[in-house]
């Protein structure tokens, strides 16, 4: 767990190093039972106390709704209790790792039993995970004591569950697609790697069971999943795309430094630095092309470079800002704009910026995450779209990095894919997206404002299909066809499925026809 940074900078250590990544974490949860005995968590987003209040574990938890009923005799001394099942993930908000849970207890007048649970590490993404000895398989039974019988606003919160369970895609087998040229390519993804394949088409999801060491998950739908930077494309990149079809596209060329009080907020660290700076666009960011700082992701995230782990692990936005800024030229280009370079805090920069300007528009209630929330994710049916940030005094949400950190379930990155794919419409034919900029995505294979290019060549045709892609093998891909195409893998030491076999099954998928 990055002990090298501890080692060699003990005063700036972020106390993340202190932390305990196997002690279960002692968190309240609070369900409601809904009228078709669904067991829902009042709370969707990250379980967690502020850092004065935590514990010594490095989890948290985010959980999902499952289901109650009466247990039976095989469930011995509980035979006449009622029992409760949930799926949930072991998480940690300045990450974006997922491991995946399963949790279930028996309860009876105000009596509870103890939680028990089992974990499996196949949700490809964090720095814990691609450590490769880190192929952990857990179980245990966890102390639990109920401690109120009531729900504040129970009422509204039913309604509300009502609402999610029909915003969801209905799902069918992957068989019933119709296309074995489909069931072939999911067929070939490497089974170690890949932890599920799905495809959106005419509104129903396309899926197999989810496959654990455990066996078939009962909740595919509601597992939440960590998918590391393909959080790039489903906030900064879908944000950016939401704002420009809302204010226009100019407001992608302002200048990064105009949202920032220089000498107050950071200093330049030369005059060259301030120099290039001040060239920097907002749209430069979301390429990746600042022309600041180290040249490539290696560079960026090598052990040498402790200026980018005191950023991210900073538990103070100030600090975040100093860190990001604290950098000079990158002395292979002239400018910005002129070189590619994958560098995480970008992402993060450009969040920041857009959420400054969405204050600058909207109010200083607003922020980037309730605008994505409310304009991006719930007009296609998004009730619960939950992300890592980093921590604030309350407890509350703070910024979210950007670059990683979405902890979205399948349904989620199913429609966040089939809105790019309808080139920015809802279901119910609204354009949210700028269909300016998306109309130029199919027209070149270059990266694009957080979104990767798949380059296929079909029947002579160049195709390029925009994609959002996370380390461990985490693809979501936008279909000229409408389509959407999700591959979660988890394999984070190797990498997950292969760019060829996914490619396979972006093709198989391009040739589906509507019955």
């Amino acid at each position: 767990m990055f002990d090298f940074l501890k080692e060699q900078d003990p005063a700036g250590a972020a106390k993340i190093f202190d932390l305990d990544a196997q002690l279960f974490p002692g968190l309240d949860i609070e369900f409601f039972t809904s009228s078709d005995n669904r067991l829902v968590p009042v709370q969707r987003d990250i379980i967690r106390k502020p850092i004065v209040d935590r514990t010594n574990s490095f989890w948290e938890i985010i959980a999902g709704p499952g289901r109650v009923w009466a247990a039976s005799q095989v469930d011995g001394e509980y035979a006449s209790w009622n029992k409760a099942a949930f799926p949930f993930s072991l998480v940690q908000s300045q990450e974006g790792q997922a491991w995946i849970g399963l949790a279930s207890f028996y309860y009876q007048d105000g009596k509870v039993s103890d939680t028990r649970v089992q974990l499996s590490s196949d949700s490809g993404s964090g720095f814990i995970f691609w450590d490769p000895d880190f192929d952990v398989n857990a179980w245990g039974e966890i102390p639990t004591v109920q401690t109120s019988t009531t729900i504040e606003n129970e009422s509204s919160l039913q309604n509300a569950y009502v609402v999610e369970r029909a915003n969801r895609l209905p799902t069918k087998p992957l068989a019933d697609l119709g296309s074995q040229a489909v069931v072939d390519a999911v067929a070939a993804l490497d089974p170690i790697s890949t932890l599920s394949a799905a495809i959106t088409y005419n509104g129903t999801l396309y899926m197999d069971p989810v496959k654990t060491p455990f066996g078939v998950y009962p909740y595919p739908q509601d597992m939440r999943v960590g998918v590391w930077s393909v959080t790039k494309s489903l906030v900064p990149g879908l944000a950016a795309l939401r704002l420009a079809e809302k204010y226009g596209t100019d407001f992608l060329d302002t200048k990064i430094v105009d949202y920032f009080k220089a000498g107050e907020e950071f200093h330049y660290i030369d005059a060259a630095s301030e120099a290039r700076w001040k060239q920097v666009t907002l749209r430069n960011a979301l390429q990746m092309s600042t022309g600041m700082g180290t040249t490539d992701y290696d560079a960026n995230w090598a052990k040498e470079n402790l200026n980018t782990y005191k950023w991210s692990y900073s538990y103070k936005i100030e600090d975040m800002i100093r860190y990001y800024f604290n950098v000079t030229p990158n002395p292979e280009v002239t400018g910005p704009g002129q070189k590619f370079a994958y560098i995480d805090q970008d992402m993060w920069l450009a969040s920041m910026v857009m959420d400054r300007f969405i204050k600058q528009k909207q109010g200083p209630d607003a922020s980037l995450i309730k605008f994505l929330r409310n304009e991006v994710y719930k007009p296609i049916g998004v009730d619960h779209f939950a992300l890592g940030t980093n921590y604030t005094d309350s407890g509350e949400l703070g910024y979210t990095y950007g670059g990683w950190g979405a902890l979205p379930t399948i349904d989620i990155l199913a429609k966040a894919g089939r809105l790019v794919a309808s080139g920015g419409l809802t279901p119910n034919g609204r354009q949210i997206l700028s269909k300016e900029l998306l109309s130029t995505y199919p027209s070149s294979g270059d990266y694009q404002l957080a979104f990767w290019k798949q380059n296929l060549t079909i029947d002579g045709i160049e195709i390029h299909v925009p994609y959002m892609s996370g380390a461990g093998g985490n693809k979501i891909y936008a279909l000229p066809n409408g389509m959407s195409v999700v591959v979660l893998g988890r394999d984070n030491y190797n990498g997950g499925p292969t760019d060829e076999q996914t490619a396979e099954l972006v093709t198989a998928a391009l040739k589906v026809t509507k019955p």
